[in-house]
């Protein structure tokens, strides 16, 4: 009675209550085994979408490929430049980011420094991208040396105040300053002594300064440009006999012999009479550049006064009476005067204003 009281107190395994309190747990009845807790096993990103782990071989090929382009990269890479004078190797630098643009630029400045003026390099310099390896890297160089190289290898326009008339280049000088102190000189032996005068100053052609690119051996000293711009060049000009010319008198007005007259004017001879208002041919001396003076003047002149005439019919022939005292006036002239190369060339009024009228003197005359 005992011993079954004892195991009513005492409920099975499979329903005992674990400690604290819950539900009961139930066993299979089967003894677990002691230990860790085994973990999940992880799927591969290729065994996950159901794709197949490379092969050994595979692995190994594709490892050959890498290799493969690795090495294709380190030997053929584009890892410097080398730069051409036309067609002519100067040299082969490692900075790839090196343009033949900026090159020249630096070129171009460095030679502008040495010579005083911006200069102009006449040939081509390119630059092309390589792969720096076997010979090419005994030409391997840097920009210090090879800037001297440049220098030496390529000629340049140098950068002048060009002188132009009538659209035609002439004289090419340093600066703009000898340029225009060139225009000046040539202008000065014009310029009038009198500091009143008003006369204005020009060129007879259309004469500018221009600023272009030139070889620097064709650049002139202001002395030189003087000798070309007053040069002379022989030219045929039409002279008016005025009255009291001769042969003799026209040809020395114009720095002529007789005999270059002659020559100039075809069948005449010495013995060939002139006329007023004949045409004849003369040569001139025209320099490149003739300047050109207007000047205005303002003179104080006499109006002759005139005479008129009335006539008696009751007085002999031999009468003769003023009745009217006659009187000179005054006008101010404006007068415009033409020089070339110091020469008139035309004298024209321009304006007149009367400042006294003259009075004409009136005359009676016996008519019997």
């Amino acid at each position: 009675m005992a011993d079954r009281n004892k195991k009513e107190l005492f409920p099975k395994r499979e329903e005992r209550v674990p400690y604290g309190g819950g539900k009961p747990v139930r066993t299979s009845g089967k003894k677990e085994k002691k230990g860790k807790e085994k973990k999940p096993r992880r799927v591969s990103a290729a065994n996950k979408g159901g794709g197949k782990r490379l092969s050994p071989k595979q692995t190994l090929i594709l490892a050959a490929a890498v290799v493969v382009l690795v090495v294709l990269f380190v030997c053929f890479r584009k890892n410097g430049v080398e730069v051409f004078v036309a067609d002519q190797s100067m040299g082969i630098l490692k900075d790839t980011s090196i343009t033949d643009t900026k090159l020249k630029e630096t070129l171009e400045a460095q030679l502008a420094e040495s010579v005083g003026t911006a200069v102009q390099i006449n040939e081509t310099i390119t630059v092309e991208k390589i792969h720096i390896g076997g010979d090419k890297k005994s030409q391997v160089c840097t920009m210090e040396y090879l800037l001297p190289q440049l220098r030496n290898a390529v000629t340049y326009k140098v950068q002048a105040s060009v002188i132009f008339v009538d659209g035609g280049a002439v004289t090419p000088l340093a600066t703009q300053t000898e340029a225009e102190q060139v225009l000046e000189q040539l202008k000065e032996p014009y310029l009038p002594q009198d500091e009143t005068s008003n006369a204005e100053i020009s060129f007879v052609e259309t004469v500018e300064i221009q600023s272009q690119f030139v070889d620097s051996e064709e650049i002139l000293s202001v002395e030189e440009a003087l000798n070309v711009l007053t040069g002379t060049t022989p030219v045929t000009q039409t002279y008016t006999v005025q009255t009291g010319d001769g042969l003799a008198k026209i040809a020395a007005e114009y720095d002529m012999t007789t005999e270059e007259l002659l020559a100039a004017n075809e069948g005449m001879t010495v013995s060939t009479p002139i006329y007023v208002g004949q045409v004849l041919n003369v040569i001139v001396d025209e320099p490149m550049v003739s300047v050109k003076s207007v000047e205005t003047q303002v003179l104080t002149t006499v109006e002759k006064k005139t005479y008129e005439y009335q006539q008696d019919n009751t007085k002999p022939s031999s009468y003769q009476k003023v009745i009217q005292q006659g009187k000179d006036g005054q006008k101010k002239s404006t007068i415009q005067i033409t020089r070339i190369n110091g020469f008139i060339t035309e004298e024209k009024e321009v304006s007149k204003e009367v400042i006294t009228e003259a009075v004409p003197e009136i005359i009676v005359r016996g008519t019997l």
